[in-house]
Protein backbone atom coordinates (compact mmCIF):
# COMPACT_ATOMS: atom_id res chain seq x y z
CA UNK A 1 0.00 0.00 0.00
CA UNK A 2 1.36 3.56 -1.03
CA UNK A 3 2.33 5.90 1.88
CA UNK A 4 -0.35 8.39 0.66
CA UNK A 5 -3.31 5.46 1.49
CA UNK A 6 -1.24 4.55 4.62
CA UNK A 7 -1.73 7.95 5.84
CA UNK A 8 -5.48 8.06 4.86
CA UNK A 9 -6.19 5.01 6.45
CA UNK A 10 -4.20 5.82 9.62
CA UNK A 11 -6.54 9.00 9.75
CA UNK A 12 -9.77 7.27 8.96
CA UNK A 13 -8.91 5.35 11.86
CA UNK A 14 -8.51 7.87 14.53
CA UNK A 15 -11.81 9.22 13.09
CA UNK A 16 -13.69 5.97 13.75
CA UNK A 17 -12.42 6.13 17.21
CA UNK A 18 -13.85 9.64 17.97
CA UNK A 19 -16.94 9.88 16.09
CA UNK A 20 -20.11 9.13 18.63
CA UNK A 21 -22.88 9.11 15.88
CA UNK A 22 -23.71 7.99 11.96
CA UNK A 23 -21.40 9.87 9.54
CA UNK A 24 -22.42 13.46 8.10
CA UNK A 25 -22.66 13.10 4.42
CA UNK A 26 -23.35 9.27 4.02
CA UNK A 27 -26.14 8.39 2.85
CA UNK A 28 -28.90 6.26 4.52
CA UNK A 29 -28.00 2.59 3.79
CA UNK A 30 -31.10 0.41 2.85
CA UNK A 31 -32.74 -2.45 4.08
CA UNK A 32 -31.77 -5.59 2.01
CA UNK A 33 -34.49 -7.96 1.03
CA UNK A 34 -34.65 -11.17 2.91
CA UNK A 35 -35.99 -12.60 -0.55
CA UNK A 36 -32.08 -12.26 -2.04
CA UNK A 37 -30.97 -15.38 0.23
CA UNK A 38 -34.17 -17.37 -0.71
CA UNK A 39 -35.29 -16.29 -4.23
CA UNK A 40 -34.28 -19.54 -6.78
CA UNK A 41 -34.85 -16.88 -10.11
CA UNK A 42 -32.29 -14.19 -8.02
CA UNK A 43 -29.41 -17.29 -7.53
CA UNK A 44 -30.07 -18.67 -11.21
CA UNK A 45 -29.42 -15.13 -12.24
CA UNK A 46 -26.01 -14.76 -9.63
CA UNK A 47 -25.03 -17.87 -11.17
CA UNK A 48 -25.20 -17.35 -14.53
CA UNK A 49 -23.85 -13.18 -14.39
CA UNK A 50 -21.02 -13.62 -11.69
CA UNK A 51 -19.67 -17.01 -11.25
CA UNK A 52 -20.11 -17.58 -15.18
CA UNK A 53 -18.72 -14.43 -16.62
CA UNK A 54 -16.06 -12.82 -13.94
CA UNK A 55 -12.94 -13.65 -13.05
CA UNK A 56 -12.72 -16.19 -10.48
CA UNK A 57 -9.73 -17.29 -8.72
CA UNK A 58 -10.02 -21.41 -8.37
CA UNK A 59 -6.53 -22.13 -7.12
CA UNK A 60 -2.50 -21.95 -6.68
CA UNK A 61 -0.19 -22.52 -9.88
CA UNK A 62 2.12 -24.71 -7.43
CA UNK A 63 -0.58 -27.14 -7.73
CA UNK A 64 0.24 -27.94 -11.49
CA UNK A 65 4.11 -26.80 -11.12
CA UNK A 66 5.57 -29.08 -14.32
CA UNK A 67 4.80 -28.97 -17.91
CA UNK A 68 2.31 -31.63 -18.58
CA UNK A 69 0.85 -31.54 -15.07
CA UNK A 70 -3.27 -30.80 -15.02
CA UNK A 71 -6.45 -30.63 -12.46
CA UNK A 72 -9.66 -30.20 -12.56
CA UNK A 73 -11.95 -27.31 -11.26
CA UNK A 74 -15.41 -28.68 -10.60
CA UNK A 75 -16.90 -26.06 -8.10
CA UNK A 76 -19.19 -24.64 -10.91
CA UNK A 77 -21.34 -27.83 -12.00
CA UNK A 78 -18.89 -28.42 -15.19
CA UNK A 79 -15.51 -29.94 -15.16
CA UNK A 80 -12.89 -27.27 -16.37
CA UNK A 81 -9.33 -28.82 -16.87
CA UNK A 82 -6.34 -26.77 -15.83
CA UNK A 83 -3.06 -27.90 -18.08
CA UNK A 84 0.92 -26.66 -17.65
CA UNK A 85 2.11 -26.23 -21.08
CA UNK A 86 5.04 -26.54 -22.53
CA UNK A 87 6.33 -23.15 -22.23
CA UNK A 88 5.45 -23.33 -18.50
CA UNK A 89 2.18 -21.04 -19.30
CA UNK A 90 -1.24 -22.14 -18.02
CA UNK A 91 -4.58 -23.26 -20.02
CA UNK A 92 -7.65 -24.06 -19.25
CA UNK A 93 -10.64 -25.68 -21.44
CA UNK A 94 -13.44 -27.60 -20.88
CA UNK A 95 -13.25 -31.42 -19.74
CA UNK A 96 -14.85 -32.08 -22.69
CA UNK A 97 -14.04 -33.90 -26.06
CA UNK A 98 -15.52 -32.43 -29.12
CA UNK A 99 -16.65 -35.67 -30.44
CA UNK A 100 -19.22 -36.91 -28.30
CA UNK A 101 -18.46 -35.10 -24.94
CA UNK A 102 -16.69 -37.34 -23.20
CA UNK A 103 -14.21 -36.63 -20.92
CA UNK A 104 -10.62 -36.28 -21.77
CA UNK A 105 -9.43 -36.91 -18.45
CA UNK A 106 -11.16 -39.02 -15.70
CA UNK A 107 -8.41 -37.96 -12.61
CA UNK A 108 -8.64 -34.67 -10.52
CA UNK A 109 -5.42 -34.08 -10.99
CA UNK A 110 -2.59 -35.77 -12.38
CA UNK A 111 0.20 -35.55 -15.56
CA UNK A 112 0.15 -36.70 -18.82
CA UNK A 113 2.11 -35.61 -22.23
CA UNK A 114 -1.28 -36.43 -24.33
CA UNK A 115 -4.88 -35.30 -23.69
CA UNK A 116 -6.97 -38.56 -24.77
CA UNK A 117 -10.49 -38.92 -24.25
CA UNK A 118 -11.92 -41.57 -22.41
CA UNK A 119 -14.37 -42.94 -24.58
CA UNK A 120 -12.90 -43.40 -28.26
CA UNK A 121 -8.96 -42.07 -27.86
CA UNK A 122 -9.48 -38.91 -29.66
CA UNK A 123 -6.06 -37.21 -28.89
CA UNK A 124 -4.85 -33.81 -27.98
CA UNK A 125 -2.20 -32.30 -27.19
CA UNK A 126 -1.48 -29.88 -24.68
CA UNK A 127 -2.70 -27.16 -25.89
CA UNK A 128 -6.27 -28.17 -26.71
CA UNK A 129 -5.50 -29.10 -30.13
CA UNK A 130 -6.33 -32.18 -32.01
CA UNK A 131 -3.99 -34.26 -32.98
CA UNK A 132 -5.13 -37.57 -34.41
CA UNK A 133 -8.69 -39.57 -34.65
CA UNK A 134 -8.69 -43.53 -34.66
CA UNK A 135 -10.44 -44.31 -37.94
CA UNK A 136 -10.12 -40.97 -39.54
CA UNK A 137 -11.27 -42.57 -42.94
CA UNK A 138 -14.84 -42.58 -41.31
CA UNK A 139 -15.87 -38.68 -41.16
CA UNK A 140 -16.56 -37.04 -43.92
CA UNK A 141 -14.80 -33.68 -44.52
CA UNK A 142 -13.36 -33.56 -40.71
CA UNK A 143 -11.18 -30.79 -40.14
CA UNK A 144 -9.28 -31.42 -37.08
CA UNK A 145 -7.81 -27.45 -36.75
CA UNK A 146 -11.34 -26.73 -36.04
CA UNK A 147 -12.74 -29.64 -33.55
CA UNK A 148 -9.87 -28.71 -30.52
CA UNK A 149 -10.82 -28.91 -26.84
CA UNK A 150 -13.44 -25.75 -25.77
CA UNK A 151 -10.56 -23.18 -24.57
CA UNK A 152 -11.51 -21.08 -21.04
CA UNK A 153 -10.23 -17.74 -20.30
CA UNK A 154 -6.94 -17.97 -17.77
CA UNK A 155 -4.63 -16.54 -16.49
CA UNK A 156 -2.48 -15.65 -13.48
CA UNK A 157 -1.40 -13.45 -10.26
CA UNK A 158 1.21 -13.87 -8.06
CA UNK A 159 1.16 -17.10 -7.71
CA UNK A 160 -3.22 -17.82 -8.35
CA UNK A 161 -4.51 -19.33 -11.04
CA UNK A 162 -8.07 -17.85 -11.96
CA UNK A 163 -10.07 -18.25 -15.14
CA UNK A 164 -13.67 -17.26 -16.64
CA UNK A 165 -16.06 -18.85 -17.76
CA UNK A 166 -17.83 -15.91 -20.41
CA UNK A 167 -17.48 -16.36 -24.15
CA UNK A 168 -16.71 -12.89 -24.83
CA UNK A 169 -13.31 -11.45 -23.73
CA UNK A 170 -13.46 -10.95 -19.76
CA UNK A 171 -10.83 -8.00 -19.88
CA UNK A 172 -7.56 -7.79 -18.06
CA UNK A 173 -7.43 -9.74 -14.87
CA UNK A 174 -4.65 -7.06 -13.68
CA UNK A 175 -6.61 -4.15 -14.02
CA UNK A 176 -9.79 -6.28 -12.32
CA UNK A 177 -8.18 -6.96 -9.50
CA UNK A 178 -6.54 -3.63 -8.71
CA UNK A 179 -6.54 -1.92 -6.44
CA UNK A 180 -6.34 -4.88 -4.22
CA UNK A 181 -3.58 -6.98 -6.03
CA UNK A 182 -1.09 -3.72 -5.74
CA UNK A 183 -2.02 -3.15 -1.88
CA UNK A 184 -0.88 -7.06 -1.34
CA UNK A 185 2.12 -7.05 -3.74
CA UNK A 186 4.20 -6.79 -0.15
CA UNK A 187 2.99 -10.24 0.18
CA UNK A 188 4.93 -11.48 -2.27
CA UNK A 189 2.44 -14.16 -2.80
CA UNK A 190 4.25 -16.50 -5.64
CA UNK A 191 6.81 -16.82 -3.61
CA UNK A 192 4.93 -18.36 -0.50
CA UNK A 193 3.63 -21.62 0.05
CA UNK A 194 0.18 -23.91 1.04
CA UNK A 195 0.44 -24.78 4.63
CA UNK A 196 -2.69 -26.52 4.69
CA UNK A 197 -5.98 -26.45 3.10
CA UNK A 198 -9.78 -26.92 4.13
CA UNK A 199 -13.07 -26.77 2.98
CA UNK A 200 -16.79 -26.88 4.49
CA UNK A 201 -20.32 -27.56 2.70
CA UNK A 202 -22.64 -25.08 4.76
CA UNK A 203 -26.30 -25.27 4.31
CA UNK A 204 -27.28 -21.52 3.91
CA UNK A 205 -27.10 -19.17 0.55
CA UNK A 206 -23.95 -18.23 -0.41
CA UNK A 207 -24.35 -14.22 0.25
CA UNK A 208 -25.23 -15.55 3.74
CA UNK A 209 -21.88 -16.91 4.44
CA UNK A 210 -19.71 -14.41 2.47
CA UNK A 211 -21.71 -11.50 4.71
CA UNK A 212 -20.04 -13.12 7.87
CA UNK A 213 -16.98 -11.83 6.82
CA UNK A 214 -17.45 -8.87 6.00
CA UNK A 215 -17.90 -6.85 9.30
CA UNK A 216 -15.96 -7.41 12.74
CA UNK A 217 -19.27 -6.20 14.47
CA UNK A 218 -20.13 -9.46 15.56
CA UNK A 219 -16.61 -9.81 16.85
CA UNK A 220 -17.92 -8.87 20.08
CA UNK A 221 -20.07 -11.77 20.65
CA UNK A 222 -18.99 -14.37 18.53
CA UNK A 223 -15.33 -13.92 18.51
CA UNK A 224 -15.49 -12.72 22.55
CA UNK A 225 -12.60 -15.27 23.14
CA UNK A 226 -10.51 -15.08 20.10
CA UNK A 227 -10.93 -12.33 17.25
CA UNK A 228 -11.87 -9.70 19.82
CA UNK A 229 -8.87 -10.15 22.15
CA UNK A 230 -6.79 -9.80 19.37
CA UNK A 231 -8.48 -6.88 17.53
CA UNK A 232 -10.39 -3.56 18.36
CA UNK A 233 -13.76 -3.15 15.93
CA UNK A 234 -14.47 0.93 17.47
CA UNK A 235 -11.34 1.86 14.98
CA UNK A 236 -12.02 -0.19 11.96
CA UNK A 237 -11.84 1.65 8.73
CA UNK A 238 -13.64 0.06 5.74
CA UNK A 239 -12.86 1.48 2.56
CA UNK A 240 -15.11 0.58 -0.87
CA UNK A 241 -13.12 -0.13 -4.33
CA UNK A 242 -13.22 -0.29 -7.82
CA UNK A 243 -14.88 -3.34 -9.08
CA UNK A 244 -16.64 -4.35 -6.82
CA UNK A 245 -13.62 -5.04 -3.91
CA UNK A 246 -13.53 -3.48 -1.03
CA UNK A 247 -10.88 -3.49 2.10
CA UNK A 248 -11.54 -3.61 6.44
CA UNK A 249 -8.66 -2.46 8.47
CA UNK A 250 -9.13 -3.32 11.86
CA UNK A 251 -6.75 -1.64 14.24
CA UNK A 252 -4.63 -4.56 16.67
CA UNK A 253 -5.21 -4.62 20.63
CA UNK A 254 -1.94 -6.60 20.65
CA UNK A 255 0.68 -6.84 18.13
CA UNK A 256 2.00 -9.93 17.86
CA UNK A 257 3.85 -9.96 14.53
CA UNK A 258 2.18 -12.80 13.42
CA UNK A 259 -1.57 -12.67 14.57
CA UNK A 260 -1.98 -15.69 16.95
CA UNK A 261 -2.20 -15.69 20.34
CA UNK A 262 0.41 -18.07 22.19
CA UNK A 263 2.95 -17.96 19.84
CA UNK A 264 4.99 -16.01 22.01
CA UNK A 265 8.64 -17.78 22.43
CA UNK A 266 8.33 -20.37 20.29
CA UNK A 267 11.59 -20.96 17.88
CA UNK A 268 10.06 -20.35 14.66
CA UNK A 269 7.22 -17.52 13.91
CA UNK A 270 6.68 -16.56 10.32
CA UNK A 271 7.55 -13.20 9.07
CA UNK A 272 6.81 -11.28 6.20
CA UNK A 273 10.05 -8.64 5.76
CA UNK A 274 8.11 -7.05 2.65
CA UNK A 275 4.88 -6.28 4.67
CA UNK A 276 4.23 -2.33 4.64
CA UNK A 277 3.65 -0.78 8.10
CA UNK A 278 0.08 -0.94 7.88
CA UNK A 279 0.13 -4.51 7.01
CA UNK A 280 1.92 -4.71 10.56
CA UNK A 281 0.34 -2.75 13.02
CA UNK A 282 -3.44 -3.81 11.94
CA UNK A 283 -5.81 -6.67 10.33
CA UNK A 284 -6.29 -5.69 6.53
CA UNK A 285 -8.61 -7.79 5.29
CA UNK A 286 -9.85 -7.94 1.25
CA UNK A 287 -12.72 -8.54 -0.20
CA UNK A 288 -12.44 -9.62 -3.84
CA UNK A 289 -15.34 -10.08 -6.05
CA UNK A 290 -17.21 -12.19 -6.58
CA UNK A 291 -16.32 -14.36 -3.93
CA UNK A 292 -12.69 -14.26 -2.38
CA UNK A 293 -12.34 -12.55 1.06
CA UNK A 294 -8.77 -12.49 2.84
CA UNK A 295 -7.96 -11.45 6.28
CA UNK A 296 -3.74 -10.74 6.36
CA UNK A 297 -0.65 -10.81 8.69
CA UNK A 298 2.88 -10.42 8.48
CA UNK A 299 2.66 -14.20 9.16
CA UNK A 300 0.75 -14.60 5.86
CA UNK A 301 -2.71 -14.63 4.80
CA UNK A 302 -5.59 -17.06 4.62
CA UNK A 303 -7.76 -17.65 1.39
CA UNK A 304 -11.22 -17.98 1.64
CA UNK A 305 -13.11 -18.80 -1.34
CA UNK A 306 -16.70 -18.82 -1.61
CA UNK A 307 -18.87 -21.74 -4.04
CA UNK A 308 -22.23 -21.32 -4.29
CA UNK A 309 -23.85 -25.14 -4.66
CA UNK A 310 -27.28 -24.28 -4.84
CA UNK A 311 -29.74 -21.65 -3.16
CA UNK A 312 -29.07 -22.88 -0.13
CA UNK A 313 -25.89 -24.37 -0.26
CA UNK A 314 -22.31 -23.34 -0.35
CA UNK A 315 -18.53 -25.13 -0.34
CA UNK A 316 -16.43 -22.55 1.99
CA UNK A 317 -12.72 -23.49 0.94
CA UNK A 318 -10.00 -21.89 2.27
CA UNK A 319 -6.34 -22.09 2.66
CA UNK A 320 -3.84 -20.61 4.69
CA UNK A 321 0.13 -18.76 2.62
CA UNK A 322 3.42 -18.47 4.33
CA UNK A 323 6.52 -18.20 4.17
CA UNK A 324 8.42 -21.11 3.27
CA UNK A 325 11.34 -22.83 6.18
CA UNK A 326 13.85 -24.90 6.56
CA UNK A 327 13.73 -28.43 7.03
CA UNK A 328 10.80 -30.74 6.16
CA UNK A 329 8.66 -31.03 9.45
CA UNK A 330 5.83 -28.08 9.67
CA UNK A 331 7.19 -26.07 12.38
CA UNK A 332 4.94 -26.16 15.29
CA UNK A 333 3.32 -22.75 14.93
CA UNK A 334 1.30 -23.50 12.22
CA UNK A 335 0.05 -26.40 13.84
CA UNK A 336 -1.25 -24.08 16.24
CA UNK A 337 -2.22 -21.41 14.08
CA UNK A 338 -4.46 -24.49 11.97
CA UNK A 339 -6.43 -25.64 15.06
CA UNK A 340 -6.93 -21.88 16.18
CA UNK A 341 -8.69 -20.78 12.92
CA UNK A 342 -10.45 -23.79 12.27
CA UNK A 343 -12.34 -22.75 16.03
CA UNK A 344 -12.73 -19.58 14.87
CA UNK A 345 -14.15 -20.61 11.89
CA UNK A 346 -16.44 -23.03 13.70
CA UNK A 347 -17.57 -19.86 15.70
CA UNK A 348 -18.99 -18.37 12.29
CA UNK A 349 -20.25 -21.57 10.84
CA UNK A 350 -22.92 -22.14 14.16
CA UNK A 351 -24.90 -18.89 13.05
CA UNK A 352 -25.40 -19.66 8.90
CA UNK A 353 -27.68 -22.47 9.03
CA UNK A 354 -29.66 -21.19 11.73
CA UNK A 355 -29.62 -17.68 9.69
CA UNK A 356 -30.64 -19.49 6.61
CA UNK A 357 -33.58 -20.67 8.34
CA UNK A 358 -34.76 -17.56 9.43
CA UNK A 359 -34.61 -16.19 5.92
CA UNK A 360 -36.79 -19.18 5.03
CA UNK A 361 -39.38 -18.22 7.54
CA UNK A 362 -40.92 -15.68 5.90
CA UNK A 363 -40.77 -13.68 8.69
CA UNK A 364 -37.08 -12.00 7.94
CA UNK A 365 -38.61 -9.31 4.79
CA UNK A 366 -35.44 -6.76 5.50
CA UNK A 367 -32.14 -6.20 6.79
CA UNK A 368 -31.22 -3.11 8.10
CA UNK A 369 -27.80 -2.23 7.69
CA UNK A 370 -25.11 0.32 10.08
CA UNK A 371 -22.65 2.06 9.04
CA UNK A 372 -19.77 -0.66 10.04
CA UNK A 373 -21.79 -2.93 7.60
CA UNK A 374 -21.54 -0.99 4.70
CA UNK A 375 -18.99 -3.26 2.94
CA UNK A 376 -22.00 -5.78 2.50
CA UNK A 377 -24.43 -3.36 1.33
CA UNK A 378 -21.74 -2.22 -1.41
CA UNK A 379 -21.17 -5.86 -1.99
CA UNK A 380 -24.74 -6.37 -3.17
CA UNK A 381 -25.22 -3.71 -5.05
CA UNK A 382 -22.27 -4.98 -7.10
CA UNK A 383 -24.20 -7.98 -7.57
CA UNK A 384 -27.07 -6.42 -8.80
CA UNK A 385 -24.44 -4.94 -11.27
CA UNK A 386 -23.55 -8.03 -12.62
CA UNK A 387 -27.28 -9.18 -12.66
CA UNK A 388 -29.04 -6.05 -13.96
CA UNK A 389 -31.39 -4.71 -12.21
CA UNK A 390 -33.56 -4.60 -15.02
CA UNK A 391 -34.18 -8.59 -14.29
CA UNK A 392 -34.23 -8.44 -10.62
CA UNK A 393 -38.18 -7.95 -8.98
CA UNK A 394 -38.22 -4.22 -8.03
CA UNK A 395 -38.38 -5.19 -4.15
CA UNK A 396 -35.07 -7.24 -3.95
CA UNK A 397 -32.83 -5.10 -5.73
CA UNK A 398 -29.77 -2.82 -3.81
CA UNK A 399 -29.56 0.64 -5.27
CA UNK A 400 -26.20 2.20 -6.68
CA UNK A 401 -26.30 4.40 -3.72
CA UNK A 402 -22.28 4.09 -2.56
CA UNK A 403 -20.81 4.34 -5.96
CA UNK A 404 -19.56 7.99 -4.64
CA UNK A 405 -17.89 6.58 -2.03
CA UNK A 406 -15.62 4.44 -3.61
CA UNK A 407 -11.76 5.38 -3.51
CA UNK A 408 -10.06 7.45 -6.25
Amino acid sequence: MKTKKINEVRKQIEYEYKRNSYPDGFPKIPDISGKRYTDQEFFDLEFKNIFLKSWLMIFREDEIPNPGDFKIFDKLQRDILIVRQKDKSVKAFYNTCSHRGAPVVREKQGSTKLLKCQYHSWAYDLDGSLLRVPDERDFLELDLSCRGLKQVHCDTWDGWIFISLQDKDPGSLKEFLEPVASEMDCFKSSELKTIWKNSTLVKANWKTCLDAFMEVYHSPTIHKDTVNILLDGNGMAAGLLKNGHSRMVTPKRINLDGGMLGAEGQDFVPFIETCDSIHAETNVAYAMFPNFITPTDTSGYVAILFWPKSLRETEIEYLQLGPKWEGKEKPQYWIDQETSFYSIMEEDFKNLEPMQKSHDSGVFEKMPLNYQERRIYYYHQTVDDWVGRENIKSEMIAEDILSPFIEK
